[in-house]
């Protein structure tokens, strides 16, 4: 009975040894290069995420070593469900029995060997223009700017129980006026200090700029802080810039982009 005992307790202190290790090293060690991702934006990005390093993936043979793969496929924000994918300049979804699935909207497809979690949210009305007009002196512009997109996201970005407010306001392709300056401004806003992400401007030349919108909130390193995707589309250019941001005290920074 003795002997017994000793070996349940010998068990239980195993566990709760092999606890600890996992709390103190488990989740850190997807930044020490355990972990591998892929994440598919659209039809002209591919990243890959390996040995800590993050890379772009557009050669042919890269592509194809990624055909007739599983992915957990999400259509613009909205999870759509677990299919194989294959490139032939695009990317086209096929089911467990290979039939094609059509993908009408926009595409983040995500393959990892750990959980990469996606988090919904909705554009909104600027109902403050405060922010919006703060930013827009800080670049010498109007603040009766006219915009051809405006409007914000609210989400708990870093997961602390108090959500963020993110930004977005661009004039960029304007068809019913000709403003001066063509800009598109993106910003986060918390606990009332304005944090910038993306800022472009420039001389009006007809139809330069780039208008942003965001793809995805997710956690890519499992860290508890959202990271994000941030696409820009320019006028007449098929191939839109992505962007993943990620923060870093106090700053946004790009972990990696298309181009």
């Amino acid at each position: 009975m003795r002997k017994k005992s000793t070996y349940v307790i010998l068990i239980i202190i195993l566990t709760v040894f092999f606890l600890v290790l996992f709390l103190l090293f488990g989740l850190s060690s997807i930044k020490q290069g355990n972990y591998e991702s892929t994440i598919i934006v659209g039809d002209h990005t591919v990243w890959n995420y390996q040995n800590q390093k993050w890379r772009n993936l557009s050669t042919t043979a890269s592509l194809q070593k990624l055909n007739w793969q599983k992915y957990n496929i999400y259509l613009n924000n909205e999870k759509f469900g677990q299919y194989y994918l294959w490139n032939d300049n695009g990317w086209y979804a096929f089911d467990d029995k290979k039939n094609a699935v059509s993908l009408d909207g926009n595409l983040l497809a995500i393959q990892s060997n750990y959980d990469i979690d996606v988090f919904s949210f909705k554009e909104e009305s600027i109902d403050n223009m405060s922010y919006v007009h703060k930013v827009l002196k800080d670049q010498d512009l109007s603040i009766s700017s006219q915009f051809t997109t405006s409007y914000k996201i609210t989400i708990d970005f870093d997961h602390d129980g108090e959500r963020e407010d993110f930004y977005l306001i661009s004039n960029a392709f304007a068809m019913d006026f000709s403003p001066e300056k063509i800009f598109s401004l993106v910003f986060m806003v918390a606990d009332d200090n304005i944090y910038p992400i993306y800022t472009d401007v420039s001389e009006n030349r007809s139809f330069n700029g780039c208008k942003p919108f965001f793809t995805s909130f997710l956690d890519v390193d499992h860290d508890g802080v959202s990271e994000f995707i941030l696409s820009c589309g320019r006028y007449s250019v098929g191939e839109q810039l992505d962007m993943l941001y990620h923060y870093d005290h106090g700053d946004f920074k790009i972990l990696i982009s298309n181009q």
